[in-house]
């Protein structure tokens, strides 16, 4: 559509009646590219005879369209600030394979137990994960995947890869109660594994509008703080006046799990290490792979 058909397009839709008239600037319509770019990773481009197009509409359109309004569902389902507090989604989900996630919401809000059993690998008769006993506390969407921490009958306090139990779910008639002061906060500690040990790392991205990334609003996993610069080519810096570069600290539990979190955040990125070491290497890919999709006792 060329800025003009768009223009009517949006004078039609309007619901302020009292702007109906009022069209967008062409300046403010760039804005709204740019930003819609950066939130959603929906690209729009203008091509032949100044007509603008979604560069790639069943990549960059459909799972947008179906992550929001699962979001919207989500969202509605859990109604009170106690339940509110017990889904912490880290990122808008693009994945919502049958009804496992609302089920267990149907669970949380009605404080009942869930049977989980793993039906994926039946060959493997020594899984001693095989079938838990959880009382759902939090639901957990991190990195493309949904984790589910409870208090098992079996072994505990756990984090539970949904993946690993999707289709095999009920809802039991056990109710339970939630631990002594309860708070949604320290249980997202726990997701990244109980540890003393951190590691400190910084790390720089290149970009030409950094300051467009929403860091300070939207921050990455275990940021501490950022700083925004600018080098001549002399390697003078300049703080603050062309924002080409943004340097973000962060500090964060020696764990594959929190790694693997900060790894898949970033690495969408042109960044660089900035740090004596490159922490991302201290873990096989295996590693990674069992902490992420294996249940984990905390």
């Amino acid at each position: 559509m060329t800025f003009e058909e768009i223009n009517e397009k949006w004078l039609e839709s309007r619901k302020n009646k009292e702007d109906k008239k009022l069209p967008i600037l062409k300046r403010t319509f760039h804005n709204h590219i740019n930003a819609i770019r950066e939130e959603y990773g929906i690209h729009i481009e203008c091509g032949p005879r100044y007509r603008y197009y979604i560069a790639d509409p069943d990549k960059d359109v459909l799972p947008k369209v179906e992550r929001l309004s699962m979001l919207n569902m989500m969202s509605e389902t859990v109604s009170n600030s106690k339940l509110s507090n017990s889904l912490f989604i880290e990122e808008y989900f693009d994945i919502f394979r049958g009804n496992v996630v609302m089920t267990i919401m149907d669970a949380i809000k009605a404080k009942r137990k869930v049977r989980l059993e793993n039906f994926v690998f039946p060959h493997k008769s020594e899984d001693k994960y095989r079938v838990l006993n959880v009382a759902p506390y939090q639901l957990h969407y991190i990195c493309s995947k949904w984790f589910l921490i409870g208090q098992t009958d079996e072994y505990g306090l756990m984090r539970i890869p949904l993946s690993y139990y999707y289709g095999t779910i009920q809802i039991k008639g056990d109710s339970y109660k939630y631990p002594a002061n309860y708070s949604s906060d320290e249980y997202r500690e726990v997701i990244y594994g109980k540890t003393n040990d951190r590691l400190l790392l910084t790390i720089q991205i290149q970009n030409r509008h950094p300051e467009r990334m929403n860091f300070d609003k939207y921050p990455l996993p275990f940021q501490q703080d950022t700083e925004y610069g600018y080098k001549d080519k002399e390697g003078k810096t300049f703080p603050f006046l062309d924002k080409f570069h943004v340097r973000i600290n962060f500090d964060l539990p020696k764990t594959t799990f929190a790694l693997y979190t900060l790894k898949r955040k970033i690495e969408k990125y042109s960044y660089t290490i900035l740090s004596d070491t490159d922490p991302f290497v201290l873990y096989t890919d295996e590693q990674y792979e069992e902490a992420v999709n294996n249940p984990v006792v905390l």
